[in-house]
């Protein structure tokens, strides 16, 4: 099962699934009762949670997927984003300091307006709607110095899916020397590496997790996938042998019901993920209302990640109030229309900024 490359295009639709996954996770994880996602940790019990919400309560159906797998949404991102890089700069010299200086460029001064957005809405809130504390500044100072991750109980302050912005930038200051390695060893340089990653994952987080820590909210703990990324954005085609594929199906299924096998999940979705596009787009199925729509979700899709954690409130604790399953979807929907148009308000004025300080 191959495809000679995926496209811009195809990409950005890629990713608009991811989106659409991570919005709707954060919406529906939390709502009570809670089933839980196996996402940074395993816990055995999860599953069977999941599992006992589809069979008993089937109208709960989208709570349970999206709140069980909509996590995986990620793990898109991750891999297109080592992807997309080694496909531009393969065969190419990376020079540190500007590299660094455009990835930064791309992605933090659209979390420091976002930050600034969230500050003010914090103020608002805090000074006419409740006087329950609502700003924790010293959360938001290690988020902005991109360093939460490393403090214990700090990932997921203030605002849960940002976890995400350290973590990514964190991995453009590593991105070029896992280039340059991959230029040099070749596919062992990157494969030895994932090995460690997953050795340390094994050994280091039972150590780690009662402290508040985790290698998962860090960089090192998804190399495996950031190394898949590059190595299929360096083949001239992007090939999945069907035993491959097997191994993956085998590897997911029994990763949900196992935490030493959990380990393997990640890698195993991506790649069940990457044959199942493959088979869409070698059907030539992209240009449909439904991709369309993943289309405008995968351009917007940086801007709606850093908004739709903060404003899912409302709509959240009006599903929460009713507990009803049907009143659960039509919120979720209402909060991903609320988050899209703040998302494109959000990008309309990150790009006027952008042009402003060019001028």
């Amino acid at each position: 099962m191959q495809i000679y490359s995926f496209s811009k295009e195809q990409t950005v639709i890629l990713k608009g699934v991811g989106i659409l996954l991570i919005v709707l996770h954060n919406f529906y994880h939390n709502l009570t009762p809670i089933i839980g996602q196996n996402e940074f940790t395993f816990q055995s019990d999860i599953v069977t949670r999941f599992l006992q919400t589809i069979i008993h309560n089937p109208l709960d159906i989208l709570r349970a997927i999206f709140s069980y797998f909509g996590h995986y949404g990620v793990q898109i991102f991750i891999f297109f984003s080592a992807y997309g890089l080694t496909k531009k700069y393969y065969k190419k010299t990376v020079k540190f300091d500007l590299f660094l200086r455009g990835r930064f460029n791309k992605v933090y001064l659209s979390f420091l307006i976002c930050l600034a957005v969230y500050i003010l809405l914090g103020l608002l809130k805090s000074g006419f709607l409740t006087s329950d504390k609502v700003l924790y500044w010293d959360s938001l100072l290690w988020k902005a110095l991109l360093i939460s991750n490393f403090i214990p109980n700090q990932s997921f302050m203030p605002v849960g899916p940002w976890w995400f912005l350290p973590f990514i930038l964190q991995f453009y200051v590593l991105y070029p020397f896992l280039l340059k390695g991959f230029q040099i060893y070749g596919s062992k340089f990157l494969l030895i590496l994932s090995c460690i990653s997953i050795f340390a994952e094994w050994m280091i987080n039972p150590v780690l997790i009662p402290l508040g820590l985790n290698l998962n909210f860090m960089v090192f703990g998804h190399l495996p996938l950031f190394c898949l990324g590059m190595y299929y954005a360096a083949q001239e085609r992007v090939n999945i042998r069907l035993e491959i594929i097997a191994l993956s199906l085998v590897l997911f299924i029994f990763g949900n019901l196992n935490s030493h096998i959990w380990l393997f999940t990640d890698i195993a979705f991506a790649v069940l993920f990457l044959a199942g596009s493959i088979v869409v787009f070698r059907a030539q199925l992209e240009r449909t209302i439904l991709t369309g729509l993943f289309t405008f979700f995968g351009g917007i899709s940086f801007h709606l990640f850093l908004v739709n954690g903060f404003l899912r409130s409302p709509f959240h604790n009006f599903a929460e109030a009713y507990n009803v399953w049907w009143i659960d979807n039509l919120a979720a929907i209402a909060s991903l229309l609320f988050s899209t148009l703040f998302a494109i308000f959000l990008c309309t004025l990150d790009k006027r900024l952008r042009n402003y300080f060019k001028a």
